[in-house]
């Protein structure tokens, strides 16, 4: 009798272990491994004063990220990171994230765009040339992405 559970207890723990396994195997099942790409689509000058819509496309291979966590945009004119802005971005179709944004002065601007999608975290940046900058005033941007305001998490400080 004794033997006869014994039996069973190993066999039912057999199936449990197969029936895990096909589980893990099954396609589809589980995130995507495929990194998360974001691709500016924002203008790369604008005129000082002017009102510009700041845009990425979120992508993770073929497919557009319609539910990133959160895209924000940090904004900082040349030589001056310590004082950039944050800027949340609206999901509107189509993968697209977009948020606006007005430049005063002339000068050469970087802009992050921090996005969080699917347990991934990306941060491209551009540069907006903003009216016609002296070019002894620009300062090129050597900055760290760990200067950033934003966490690895998507979150500001």
């Amino acid at each position: 009798m004794m033997k006869k559970i014994i039996w069973t207890a190993i066999l039912f723990g057999l199936l449990l272990l197969a029936a895990c396994g096909e589980e893990d195997d099954s396609a589809g099942a589980g995130p995507s491994t495929e990194l998360i790409e974001t691709d500016f689509t924002s203008p790369e000058t604008a005129d000082p004063g002017e009102t510009m819509t700041l845009s990425v496309t979120v992508t993770q291979g073929e497919e557009l990220v319609e539910d990133a966590d959160e895209v924000v945009y940090e904004v900082w004119e040349s030589g001056h990171r310590d004082a950039s802005d944050m800027l949340t971005a609206e999901h509107i179709g189509d993968g697209v994230y977009e948020a606006e944004a007005s430049f005063d002065e002339e000068g050469l601007y970087f802009i992050q765009a921090h996005t969080t999608a699917r347990r991934l975290h990306v941060m491209p940046k551009q540069e907006i040339i903003v009216g016609n900058p002296d070019p002894e005033s620009i300062v090129p941007d050597d900055s760290d992405d760990s200067d950033s305001k934003v966490d690895m998490e998507g979150h500001g400080h």
